[in-house]
């Protein structure tokens, strides 16, 4: 449920890469040729924490569950290839979303959000493991590292909040595909970000104080252009 939005688009992209990989004419027949490739990225991404309660949580009358949110990002791309298969890509991003806990008291039938928005710059450093090139396209997986920093961010202004640390790290993961054109390169991909550490920053509040652990995770689609 998290990620059927993205896997329909990601699919049309691959089933026009299908139709063109079967081109003749190879574009940018010395891209592998090249040591460093620059570019730029948009992405739409789905974000939600992990959430594990604590012995608060068991004796109250909440019945707490997070909310998946969606969000976009921009940024650039530089990567490094020794050669036509491996790629080390780090790419800073500007990520604009938010997430959110709802909190329903079975005792009143009311419920409580609790967002959390927020700017982050995240610097994603990233292992590309990819085939060989079939005419103007070829696939690839991604595997590496998230580190993350709060540009920006604000819980609900009333004082039983939700706060989080304003610095992460993540591992990433995923797939894609790469489309030569004849003046740039087009790369689709899904990637999928669990956070490692626990961001949640502990208040004395009847809604803060029932969870033990917050991280952050998500699953995003990204255009690449180079």
């Amino acid at each position: 449920m998290k990620i059927k939005f993205l896997f329909p688009v990601f699919l049309s992209f691959a089933f026009i890469h299908s139709i063109f990989a079967q081109s003749h004419v190879r574009h940018l027949e010395n891209y592998d040729e090249k040591l460093f490739h620059f570019g730029f990225v948009v992405g739409l991404n789905q974000t939600w924490f992990n959430m594990k309660t604590n012995d608060n949580y068991n004796g109250s009358s909440f019945v707490a569950h997070t909310k998946v949110s969606t969000g976009f990002s921009v940024g650039l791309s530089a990567a490094l290839q020794p050669n036509e298969l491996l790629a080390i890509r780090f790419s800073p991003t500007a990520v604009f979303g938010q997430r959110a806990i709802d909190f329903q008291d079975y005792a009143t039938g009311t419920t409580t959000s609790k967002v959390v928005e927020s700017t982050t710059a995240e610097f994603p450093l990233l292992l590309k493991i990819k085939s060989y090139r079939r005419h103007n396209g070829r696939m690839f997986m991604l595997v590496g590292i998230k580190p993350s920093f709060s540009l920006a961010s604000k819980s609900a202004k009333e004082e039983e909040r939700i706060r989080v640390s304003s610095t992460d790290v993540a591992i990433e993961y995923g797939f894609g595909f790469e489309k030569f054109n004849e003046m740039f390169k087009f790369a689709p991909e899904i990637r999928f970000s669990h956070g490692l550490k626990n961001v949640l920053q502990l208040d004395e509040n009847i809604y803060s104080q029932q969870i033990g652990k917050l991280t952050n995770h998500s699953v995003s689609l990204y255009l690449f252009f180079e």
